[in-house]
């Protein structure tokens, strides 16, 4: 999820800065008596609808191709201003509004409701006439032009031997200074075609990509950004009641509980292609919620929201964003006796601080653009097996004229000089070699040729088995080859004197819809403590894992052949035959059989056959190559369902038997009560067979916390052949803290957990124990009642640490453990 986020938020978000249109302005409006900035004062060229309004700092910047005498600035309140204008320049004008005194004295204060009330309850009553997700489809056509630049650096990091060759490559072109005067330096560059479809039941979304162009830092030219930089994921519908924005749920300004969140002032009317508008003003009645300030346009008469201006404000609890400013315009859309409003633009402006006083800040900003609006004329579901996909690319040379055809917004020569000021930065030879560090630190590869080395947290590590281990390895990229890949490694212990390795070889029959064959052997040493772990998802966790002392160590060669497939959108299924030896490095044997004889066994075998289905309702993924990337959070659960059989006597199994997992994951958002996170797990073993085979409870006894375990129980202290699991995280947000004076300038956000499983084991698994720890296998069950534990803590502390206090609340009697335990973490959240 981290990669996710970071990912989404370089490559998604785009900026435009200091655009050479024919006709251009930009400045600050203040009150001319108490010189502070005017928010929301309408600013617009004279005779057009072209125009927008100041932000919360009084700032705006008005472009637009096609030449104008007059700029307009009204408030009201203030006596409009006309100030004419200069052909064809870039021109900064700041501009003081005096009071209206008149119009002041005039006002004449009458009891009864508030006006913008009646407004807004006529807006609700309407909400489902307008809603576009009412519809069965809808499709569009969209065009992004996405930059992204560096700014608000230390003076260190700005005086740095990097820094200085990258803005001197920037200044030879044009030099690039934000609001404040700061140095800016692009990083990112991108346009983009797609079409959109959208379909109500069953629940899908795709973007096609027509055709891409990216230029930036870390990104190549056909890589998983040009999926990234398209409309999929720039969804702001102010129609719902809570918008998701950076993994936060943010309350809309026309969302059904709007009196409970917002205030509202009726400032102004305007007459708009000849329909009246009511202009509304809006904002939270308390500052550190998640909530929006801005100005709103409804149309009189239909009540449809026509155009938005949308803040954030500084005091809103969340980290790293001094500034979200979202800027959208819709138009009602009818066809064919069907109704809704469509965007017509989005434009986006995100402010990122500096995070940690380390890495600089950046001014980021995305525009959107749509037209050719199709209603009610849904696709088949087969349609949406995957929701992102790239069309064939234009051949270079009809590249020109594809996109100065296609383009809804012609280039500026601004842009292009953007676009070679990066291509010129990363000629730069000490550029190179920090972006390729950067990639290698964020996905534990290097990138050499049609080969990834890595992953690099396993290069080295040091445990009481194998003593120091080394270990190499790599895997093939689709430069290599669209179909096949390979990947491998190899190790050694220097206390054990053992090479372990591994190679798998995959064959992709389709990417669209997924269908993968892999086949694997590996012969390595493994932890029952970490059993069910998988060293791809998380390789940093796993690698660590390998310090110090391992949990019931044993030795494994395994076989395996695996096949997986998407049957449709959000519906998986996999099958894979394994064979596995079991080689303890610990004190391990079991009796073989059930019966008065002394005889032990140290080893055995299995032979299983694994079928899984896995359901995952609108969930989003992008092609990485040939990596399969989730992105974002689910709205729905994500259930997943296996079944597995162990052969006896085939391919030397020692064992038949009979077993079945189900595991549930979901984020659940309360409307302005928070985020839960729920993980749910439950499985049965119906065969008699050694413990090692049975669910082995994962405990944590460090330092820090992790949401996969029970955070106070012991390693290997609870093992089940049936249980029912359930992990339950409650992220409160601000909700409480920030209602305590004191305490809600920091910022601290409460946090809930707790956790419970219930379990057990048969007698006959039982006896199957080897005699020699008599009474005591060395583990205990759960049989008698559930394990549980609650917890409760704080993150946001300093940005970066949470701390967590947790009570165990059963099985208190055991030996060596702790019925009150600290955890700590160190995140970055927004």
């Amino acid at each position: 999820m981290k990669l996710a986020f970071y990912l989404t938020l370089f490559l998604s978000l785009v900026v435009s800065f200091a655009s050479k249109a024919q006709t251009e302005v930009y400045g600050y409006v203040t009150d001319a008596q108490t010189e502070e900035p005017l928010a929301f004062v309408n600013v617009y060229f004279k005779g057009t609808q072209t125009g927008k309004t100041t932000d919360l700092k009084g700032f705006y910047e008005l472009k637009s191709s096609a030449e104008h005498d007059t700029l307009v600035i009204s408030y009201i309140g203030y006596v409009t201003v006309n100030i004419p204008l200069k052909k064809k320049s870039v021109e900064e004008i700041n501009v003081a509004l005096q009071p209206d005194v008149v119009t002041l004295n005039e006002i004449v204060v009458r009891p009864g409701e508030n006006p913008a009330f009646r407004i807004m309850r006529k807006v609700i009553a309407q909400k489902k006439r307008w809603d576009k997700k009412k519809l069965d489809a809808y499709e569009y056509e969209s065009y992004t032009k996405n930059e992204a630049y560096i700014d608000k650096m230390t003076k260190s990091l700005e005086e740095g031997k990097l820094v200085q060759k990258m803005i001197s490559r920037v200044d030879s072109i044009t030099p690039l200074r934000n609001k404040k005067g700061q140095k800016m330096i692009p990083v990112f560059f991108s346009e983009n075609l797609s079409r959109y479809y959208w379909r109500s039941n069953p629940l899908h979304s795709k973007e096609e990509v027509m055709n891409s162009r990216v230029r930036g830092l870390l990104v190549g030219e056909n890589t998983i950004a040009t999926q990234f930089i398209g409309t999929s994921f720039q969804e702001y519908n102010f129609y719902d009641d809570w918008m998701p924005l950076f993994g936060k749920q943010f309350v809309s300004p026309i969302a059904n509980g709007w009196k409970l969140y917002y205030e509202y002032e009726l400032i102004d009317s305007l007459m708009i292609d000849g329909k009246m508008h009511y202009q509304l003003e809006f904002f939270p009645k308390e500052e550190q919620n998640l909530a929006f300030v801005g100005v709103m346009q409804i149309e009189k008469g239909t009540y449809a929201l026509k155009q938005i201006h949308a803040h954030i404000t500084e005091a809103a609890n969340i980290n790293y964003l001094s500034g979200l400013d979202i800027e959208q315009q819709l138009t009602i859309v009818e066809q064919e006796g069907n109704e809704a409003l469509m965007p017509s633009r989005i434009d986006v402006k995100l402010d990122v601080d500096p995070i940690l006083g380390v890495y600089p800040g950046m001014y980021i900003v995305f525009s959107l653009n749509y037209k050719d609006f199709v209603i009610n004329k849904p696709k088949p579901v087969r349609f949406f097996d995957i929701p992102v996909s790239t069309m064939q690319q234009i051949k270079p040379e009809n590249e020109e004229e594809f996109w100065k055809e296609k383009r809804h917004i012609p280039l500026t020569k601004a842009d292009e000089d953007v676009s070679q000021m990066i291509d010129d930065i990363r000629d730069i030879k000490i550029v190179k070699t920090y972006e390729n560090l950067l990639k290698v630190a964020a996905t534990g590869y290097y990138e050499l040729g049609p080969v990834d080395l890595g992953p690099y947290p396993y290069l080295f590590t040091y445990n009481d088995i194998e003593g120091a281990r080394f270990e190499v390895g790599g895997r093939t990229s689709e430069k290599f080859s669209e179909k096949w890949e390979f990947k491998g490694w190899l190790g050694y212990g220097t206390m054990d004197e053992k090479f372990k390795y591994s190679a798998t070889a995959s064959f992709f029959l389709s990417k669209a819809p997924w269908r993968k064959f892999s086949i694997n052997h590996t012969y390595d040493l493994f932890q029952l403590g970490l059993k069910g772990v998988d060293p791809d998802e998380n390789p940093f966790f796993y690698a660590s894992s390998r310090f110090g002392d391992l949990i019931k160590p044993y030795y494994s060669i395994q076989n395996s052949i695996r096949y997986e497939q998407d049957l449709r959108p959000g519906f998986s299924q996999s099958v894979q035959l394994k064979t596995e030896t079991f080689q303890p490095a610990y004190d391990f044997s079991y009796a073989p059989v059930l019966s008065d004889t002394n005889s032990l066994e140290t080893g055995f075998s299995t032979t299983t056959l694994k079928v899984g289905v896995r359901f995952a309702k609108g969930e989003k993924f992008l092609i990485n190559g040939n990596q399969k990337v989730t992105v974002g959070r689910n709205k729905w659960p994500i259930i997943s369902m296996n079944y597995s059989y162990g052969f006896d006597g085939f391919l030397e199994g020692d064992f038949e038997y009979h077993q079945v997992d189900v595991s549930a994951f979901h984020w659940i958002a309360y409307d302005g009560l928070g985020l839960g996170k729920m993980q749910f797990e439950a499985g049965k073993m119906f065969s008699t067979v050694p413990y090692p085979l049975l669910k082995i409870h994962t405990g944590n006894q460090s330092l820090f916390f992790t949401d996969a375990a029970f955070n106070l129980m012991n390693w290997f202290e609870f093992v089940s052949d049936s249980y029912v699991s359930l992990r339950y995280t409650h992220y409160f947000e601000g909700l409480i803290l920030n209602k305590i004076p004191l305490l809600k300038k920091l910022k601290w956000r409460l946090v809930g957990v707790g956790n419970i499983v219930y379990g057990g084991m048969s007698e006959k698994n039982l006896a199957l124990t080897a005699s020699e720890f008599e009474d005591k296998p060395g583990f205990y069950t759960l049989s008698a009642k559930p394990y549980a534990e609650v917890g409760y803590g704080v993150e946001n502390i300093f940005k970066v640490l949470r701390v967590d206090f947790y009570h165990r609340l059963t099985y208190l009697d055991h030996p060596n453990i702790n019925k009150f335990g600290v955890r700590l973490n160190i995140q970055l959240i927004l």
